[in-house]
């Protein structure tokens, strides 16, 4: 990854016949003048045609945006702190394929262990990007070819080594923690329940029982970008309070949520 001027990106990427693919989280004014002067055929929603298709409208969405969209995203490019999303650029008419390759990794773990990864999210993005070897970027990226994005202090740059259509690995290299294994992060897990949840634990253990339980939560964590011990531990004890041992979906981050504030949310509903 480079640093990178936003615009002088955009500019360099239309100068090779790239579309311009502005990936942007809801609740931005924004989207709403996008969506007004974009025909259906250069934007879509992330999350139609999932199983999560009824959040469509709360959910991240992709515009192809040319010259005449410079002014409505100029605002965007001047804050990137206001983690709207990010950009990225894809060959003409590989928008549906691109939608249909975040689509396959939206969702991590299996029902009803089920949790709605954050791609849109640069921080999430930058997070993945920084751990990711060259070699895992295709299976990540997909179609997009080059993307620029706000790593917290800067604007990035990251190009593909083989932009296109690449099957979902088994074991996603993007959800390794980055600061340990998944086999110490489990191990920690499954100490700390024990030591201090013992009787709530054991309801993962009762027949039929839920083998993959912890594995999960810890994934739901780094999908919302919970990477402190504070933010897993919370998550797996109210997990275990839950019903099914799952959390409810409104329990998800919402548009615009940082995983700060996401986390102090619902601590304020789990004491009100």
């Amino acid at each position: 990854m480079r640093a990178v001027s936003p615009r002088a990106w955009m500019a360099q990427q239309r100068a090779c016949g790239r579309e311009i693919a502005l990936v942007l989280d809801s609740g931005f004014d924004e989207r709403t003048s996008l969506l007004a002067c974009l025909p259906s055929e250069r934007w879509c929603a992330f999350y139609a045609q999932t199983e999560v298709a009824h959040m469509a409208t709360l959910g991240p969405s992709c515009f192809l945006i040319g010259e005449p969209e410079a002014k409505t995203v100029q605002a965007l490019l001047d804050q990137p702190q206001r983690h709207w999303g990010w950009l990225a650029s894809l060959a003409p008419d590989a928008l549906a394929a691109w939608a249909a390759h975040w689509r396959a990794r939206l969702l991590i773990g299996q029902r009803p262990q089920q949790a709605l990864y954050r791609f849109h999210d640069n921080r999430i993005l930058a997070a993945a990007l920084q751990r990711l070897p060259s070699a895992a970027l295709p299976a990540y990226l997909g179609q997009a070819i080059s993307i620029c994005y706000w790593d917290g202090q800067r604007w990035a740059q990251v190009d593909n080594p083989l932009p296109g259509d690449h099957p979902l690995p088994t074991a996603p290299v993007w959800l390794a923690h980055g600061s340990g294994s998944e086999a110490v992060l489990l191990a920690n897990a499954h100490r700390f329940l024990l030591a201090h949840h013992f009787a709530a634990y054991l309801k993962v253990f009762e027949p039929p029982g839920h083998p993959d339980w912890l594995r999960t939560q810890l994934a739901r964590a780094r999908a919302w970008g919970w990477e402190t011990p504070q933010q897993r531990e919370f998550l797996l004890v109210q997990s275990l309070s839950m019903p099914g041992l799952v959390l409810p979906e409104e329990w998800g981050p919402q548009a615009g949520e940082s995983p700060q504030m996401h986390l102090h949310r619902l601590r304020y509903r789990t004491v009100g």
